[in-house]
């Protein structure tokens, strides 16, 4: 899949201090809708989702610039 889903490994990062749950309470989203996006088990997200996710992260951590990559990575596969 030319899609990666790289939140995982972000919140993996040395020095990263956010969590799932706290990522997803500051969004106001279901814990397991952020669960099932950082594993890769949704289907499909909306941009609304990603915004609220993102904008959570920058406020939980205002020294990181988290943007889209830290959530997805597109690999061309050809």
């Amino acid at each position: 899949m030319p899609i990666k889903l790289t939140l995982n490994d972000t919140l993996k990062r040395e020095g990263c201090t956010l969590t799932k749950n706290a990522i997803a309470v500051e969004a106001k989203i279901r814990p397991g809708t952020l669960s099932d996006l950082a594993n890769g088990k949704s289907k499909g997200v909306t941009f609304e989702t990603i915004e609220k996710v993102l904008d959570a992260m920058n406020r939980l951590d205002p020294a990181g610039r988290y943007t889209l990559t830290d959530i997805f990575d597109y690999e061309n596969d050809k």
